[in-house]
């Protein structure tokens, strides 16, 4: 019997562990998110100029490394004197974890190579991508990809706002709806918008939630998944749900 790697519910270590005090989208921190009972981990791509798909936010690493390099002309080595780790090294190392992906680059598109890697080391079913770019999205929809894809923010508007029959004549093209707690006025931490997404067969992943209490309050409105940077600080809430037999009712 295949279990399903997405099987419900999971604690995404957002980045890793920065919390931690771990340096972001680093295989430490990886490693160390999942000490701290992660069950899934959450990361972001760029496209080196060499053509290597690397694990970082933003496309330079000014911010988090405090060197000038600009990923999309930069090479995987010039990257890796800075600890950047490639997909494939990622994937190497936790073989059995759901990997959720946010790809940050735009242009070129890079959704060519990331789904050749995926595809190359078998770990399409387990990873999920994802984009802010609606367009990125549909590319990787458009290109096959065998796993599951994130919803782009217009098919999360019309979840949230369409009437519910609508809603179900207009499903979308994606598994997993990821979501902040609010936007603006906007809520989505609510038991009718989990509801709603359940119907459709979409699951809900939340995030960044770095409060247990928050963390606890999410999983008893159904919440699919959770995203945190500090997962050892949710782990209590997450262990105290798989101990509630009604937690696979």
């Amino acid at each position: 019997m295949t279990v399903d790697p997405w099987r419900r519910p999971l604690l995404f270590g957002h980045r890793g562990a920065p919390a931690a005090g771990c340096v972001e989208n680093t295989l430490p921190s990886f490693r160390r998110a999942l000490h701290d009972g992660a069950t899934a981990l959450e990361t972001d791509a760029h496209l080196t100029a060499d053509g290597e798909v690397v694990l970082h936010h933003n496309d330079d690493l000014q911010e988090v490394h405090g060197q000038p390099l600009v990923i999309a002309r930069a090479t995987r080595a010039e990257l890796a004197v800075h600890g950047i780790p490639t997909l494939e090294e990622l994937l190497a190392q936790v073989p059995d974890v759901p990997v959720n992906i946010d790809i940050k680059q735009r242009a070129p598109p890079m959704e060519h190579a990331i789904i050749e890697v995926l595809r190359r080391c078998g770990a399409e079913r387990r990873v999920l991508l994802t984009s802010f770019f609606a367009d990125v999205v549909h590319r990787v929809r458009a290109l096959g990809y065998a796993g599951p894809t994130g919803l782009t923010r217009a098919e999360i508007v019309r979840l949230r706002f369409l009437p519910r029959l609508l809603a179900r004549a207009l499903p979308p093209g994606g598994q997993r709806a990821q979501v902040p707690l609010r936007s603006g006025l906007v809520r989505f931490d609510t038991s009718a918008f989990v509801a709603r997404c359940h119907a459709l067969g979409i699951a809900v992943d939340y995030w960044v939630v770095n409060e247990a209490e928050q963390g606890r309050r999410l999983l008893a409105l159904g919440a699919d998944g959770v995203m945190s940077d500090d997962p050892a600080c949710l782990r209590p809430a997450f262990a105290e749900l798989t101990r509630d037999p009604r937690a696979s009712a």
